[in-house]
């Protein structure tokens, strides 16, 4: 299952945290093929177009980390006025999430979708 956590403090987006797979390879090869492996490419697409935003766009000294079923981007210690130019990219990135998981939803019912993926917010 993929895990997504977005990390905020007050109605400030900081960033956020993603770990896990949608599915095992085992279980992608058993199934159906390859179509469940598109929540992961779309979680990873959306995650990864967030920090290069954060980075070549905004030019920001973003923190983050990428790992095989993990990817993480904080803010939390930037300057002010930085946070306040991420705060496009995070909030889109959130809403694009909730939005994927309404289409899986649509598609395959909330009890399937919640085996796939998570999406919690979490103050720090």
């Amino acid at each position: 299952m993929i895990r997504v956590t977005i990390l905020q403090k007050g109605n400030i987006s900081l960033g956020f945290k993603i770990s896990g797979h949608a599915l095992s390879r085992e279980e992608i090869e058993n199934t159906i093929g390859d179509a469940y492996d598109l929540i992961c490419n779309s979680v990873s697409v959306l995650s990864q177009g967030a920090v290069i935003g954060m980075e070549e766009v905004l030019k920001l000294p973003v923190k983050y980390e990428i790992n095989d079923g993990y990817l993480s981007l904080n803010l939390s210690g930037l300057k002010e006025d930085e946070i306040e130019k991420g705060q496009v990219l995070l909030k889109t990135f959130e809403k694009s999430m909730e939005s994927l998981m309404m289409s899986l939803e649509a598609s395959f019912g909330k009890n399937k979708r919640n085996k796939y993926i998570s999406l919690k917010n979490e103050e720090v």
